[in-house]
């Protein structure tokens, strides 16, 4: 079926070393006049630059175009030029050129539109550049329109979030050692988890604002922007010994100013004091409440030594990494700083995490579902050093769904919220608890709200959310999120079983053939069973549809 402009002009047909863009078809050929496959990220980087072919299209432009409402990193948009590229073959990249610092740039010659097959071979028809104007507008005015739209959902501007909204930079260490490096991490996650037990601020998870680093190379208004947060928390970190220096900002993005500034010299056990004031200061600044402070200065127990703090942060980046070796680094470096300081509640609780992790994906073998009870072992020390830890009770969530103990599960997640009602990673795991009992609308409202908070985040949240769109019966966002979880990670077979749930149910059965196909070659074992385990007995009826989209695009059946 042919698409048109808005004024029911043919879109035009370009041709770029014997290849055609045929727009009015969203179809790549090549010069035998087959349909060339491309992911639908690279799909649409290309139709946008067909549209503009000769013009120099920023990155932003192009990001804001192909992922309007979303933020992702220019990982995304480097991924899908590559595809793009690798589709061209050896012409790619003169066809798809990159501009230094400014962007990319379409080399095409401009046919025909391709309104009929006949108006193509006998060239009567001509596409003229008031037109492609015309059709540019209209672009911009869609993209624009659909990403005030987004915003309004959300009752915040795009560009720099409401009123209390904040993100924390990683402290920078200006030495660039490793340990300060570690430590200023650490710092800037630790005053994270405390921020987001504010019932009223907006606080970017730590997993979206680490990415960046405020006294780097991109500036702090297009880091808001991105982060859709007005304000910055940045700073500095120098270690001498069992001693930091730390010096913290407090920035508004809008106007570039310094609302105040602070530096103090530090001990390991003046962390849980420091970081309290901090805090305080922070959400006094931006006329927001605080839970539970006077009780903290007694629960909070701060590591023995500073190492205990760097190896502790070291081994969470490390299982972030979400492999095999990422899981044995952080087994270690946690392992290490448990025999310095075995009373250090985060150092169990990551523990414990990392071995859910690695027992529910399967990454090394060395920890399966078999060795759960000595998770929760690990998780409840944890618990039992500091009882009000969130990610403690994000570790507890994980491990008892992955026992399905759903109802444990559940209640864990609940804690996590009460102690920390605006944690990114408390409105994942609440969400993902609820999507396992069936609990749909819920799961989809927490797990939105935990997008929100993470711009930027792994593949497992997106993953996460669009298996719940798929359960509300949101198909068709359930394949654009789906896409957004495989631009991220294009070898996640989770995105793909949500991608293909939601294209059988709009009867989309080829192209759910296709996704089977691809997951089928990815995991030679894969059966019917992998798209429903986990759900809860109370979520037979998702059990049962997941299920059953699986057979009809070609999934083998196997025992549940």
């Amino acid at each position: 079926m042919e698409t048109r402009a808005a004024d029911g002009a043919p879109l035009p047909r370009l041709e770029a070393a014997g290849f055609a863009i045929d727009l009015a078809r969203d179809t790549l050929l090549d010069a035998n006049g087959r349909a060339v496959e491309l992911r639908p990220q690279a799909w649409q980087v290309l139709r946008y630059l067909a549209l503009h072919a000769g013009r120099l299209i920023s990155k932003e432009e192009l990001l804001d175009a192909v992922w309007p409402g979303v933020v992702v990193t220019d990982d995304s948009l480097v991924q899908a030029v590559g595809d793009l590229r690798r589709a061209l073959g050896e012409a790619g990249r003169s066809v798809v050129k990159t501009v230094p610092r400014r962007g990319y740039l379409l080399v095409a010659a401009q046919v025909a539109p391709a309104a009929s097959e006949t108006a193509v071979a006998s060239g009567t028809v001509r596409w003229r550049r008031p037109m492609m104007l015309g059709l540019a507008l209209i672009v911009l005015v869609a993209v624009a329109l659909g990403w005030h739209r987004w915003a309004d959902q959300r009752g915040a501007a795009p560009a720099v979030g409401g009123p209390f909204s904040v993100a924390v930079l990683p402290f920078r260490d200006p030495q660039r050692s490793a340990d300060g490096e570690a430590l200023g991490r650490g710092i800037a996650a630790d005053l994270v988890a405390e921020l987001a037990r504010s019932p009223d601020l907006r606080v970017l998870s730590a997993q979206s604002s680490l990415q960046f680093t405020g006294g780097g190379g991109t500036p702090l208004t297009e880091i808001a922007r991105r982060l859709r947060s007005r304000y910055l928390v940045d700073g500095t970190v120098r270690r001498n010994g069992e001693q930091l220096r730390l010096a913290v900002e407090l920035l508004d993005s809008e106007s570039g100013q310094v609302i105040w500034s602070n530096s103090q010299t530090l001990t390991a056990d003046g962390f849980g004091a420091a970081q309290l004031a901090l805090v305080g200061r922070i959400a006094g600044t931006l006329q927001s409440r605080l839970r539970q402070t006077e009780e903290r200065r007694a629960l909070a127990l701060p590591p023995k030594t500073l190492d205990v703090f760097v190896l502790t942060e070291r081994g969470r980046v490390s299982m972030q990494r979400y492999d095999a070796a990422g899981m044995r680094e952080a087994r270690v470096l946690l392992a290490q700083a448990l025999q310095i300081d075995a009373g250090y509640a985060p150092a169990w609780a990551y523990l414990g995490m990392t071995n859910t992790v690695d027992a529910g994906l399967r990454l090394t073998g060395e920890w399966t579902t078999a060795r759960l009870p000595e998770v929760l072992v690990q998780v409840n020390r944890a618990i039992a050093l500091q009882s009000d830890l969130p990610i403690a009770y994000v570790a507890l969530s994980q491990a008892q769904a992955l026992a399905r103990n759903h109802d444990a599960a559940l209640a864990a997640a609940q804690r996590c919220m009460e102690l920390s009602p605006n944690d990114a990673d408390c409105f994942y795991i609440l969400g993902k608890a609820q999507l396992d009992i069936g609990q749909v609308s819920a799961a989809v409202q927490n797990l939105a709200q935990a997008m929100d908070r993470n711009p930027l985040a792994p593949a497992y949240l997106p993953a996460f959310y669009a298996t719940a769109l798929w359960a509300d019966g949101r198909l068709t966002d359930a394949v654009r999120v789906a896409d957004q979880c495989l631009a991220l990670a294009p070898t996640f077979w989770r995105c793909r079983q949500d991608r293909l749930a939601a294209l059988v149910e709009l009867a989309r059965l080829p192209e759910a053939r296709e996704e089977a196909a691809r997951l089928m070659a990815a995991l030679p074992a894969i059966t019917t069973r992998q798209f429903n385990s986990v759900f809860a007995d109370s979520a037979a009826a998702l059990r049962d549809r997941r299920r059953a989209a699986a057979v009809q695009a070609g999934i083998p059946v196997g025992r549940d």
